[in-house]
């Protein structure tokens, strides 16, 4: 992982050539790297700051040579030349952010993405479906070697068919954006943490912290259950009132 993206550093670096060439030849690079920052990302507040800066850079450039070397001209380039420094290395993150993402999606001009967040939705895509998030629960509660999370996976395997026993798609897919990612790395972190025979207090107090979040999520796929059934049952009251009040209107009751 990054430092800005979940890339790596190297491909970080690799694609910040000319923002890095802007920081060490502010001289130079800022407007350069402004444009093409603000183009590949599809950043239109910095392709039109690109011209605004071009715009400065050229004014100094033509300042100095038909005033000259001044005092003046000394403090209007500091400033002009860090500023642009600066907007380059603002934008810097959002830049590699929306690259990364313009590798899975169509980038559209100046939308605002939540990159964790469509990160956080990609992973969670990749788990391609219930079951398949069944056998990973089935697969860490084989492998785990505490009774006592063995016995929450083992609940919430349970639950998860309950849920999604209906084969309703929309209810399966938030469920999953719910909790899949997020269990998972849970119980990655766990098996770890049982995997490294490591005793001390940090990681004694991790591996409790852990195995309560374990706990607390199983709870949570009993309520999200039971709030299910409460949905149902006021459905089916709404129905019956709907169907007995048309029944009444056709004079049949």
């Amino acid at each position: 992982m990054g430092w800005f993206t979940k890339k790596e550093n190297s491909w970080e670096i690799k694609h910040s050539w000319l923002a890095i060439l802007s920081l060490f030849f502010p001289f130079v690079f800022p407007p350069l790297g402004m444009l093409y920052m603000g183009i590949v990302g599809k950043i239109r507040s910095l392709l039109y700051g690109s011209f605004l800066w071009m715009a400065l850079y050229t004014g100094v450039y033509f300042f100095y040579f038909f005033i000259g070397n001044t005092t003046f001209f000394k403090l209007l380039s500091f400033c002009v030349f860090l500023g642009g420094a600066v907007v380059v290395s603002m934008y810097l993150r959002v830049f590699l952010q929306r690259l990364h993402l313009r590798y899975i999606i169509n980038l559209e001009w100046s939308k605002k993405y939540d990159y964790k967040d469509f990160i956080r939705r990609k992973n969670i895509s990749e788990i391609l479906s219930v079951s398949t998030f069944i056998d990973s629960l089935t697969k860490w509660q084989t492998v785990v070697k505490n009774a006592e999370v063995r016995g929450y996976i083992a609940k919430m395997i349970l639950l998860v068919k309950k849920i999604t026993s209906q084969n309703d798609q929309f209810v399966s897919e938030l469920f999953l954006e719910r909790h899949a990612y997020s269990i998972e790395n849970i119980l990655q972190q766990y098996y770890q943490i049982e995997l490294s025979k490591i005793e001390n207090d940090v990681i004694k107090e991790a591996e409790e912290k852990l195995r309560f979040t374990i706990g607390q999520a199983s709870q949570a796929f009993e309520n999200e259950l039971t709030g299910k059934m409460k949905f149902q049952n006021m459905s089916i009251e709404a129905e019956s009132s709907a169907y007995l009040e048309d029944m009444k209107t056709r004079g049949l009751l």
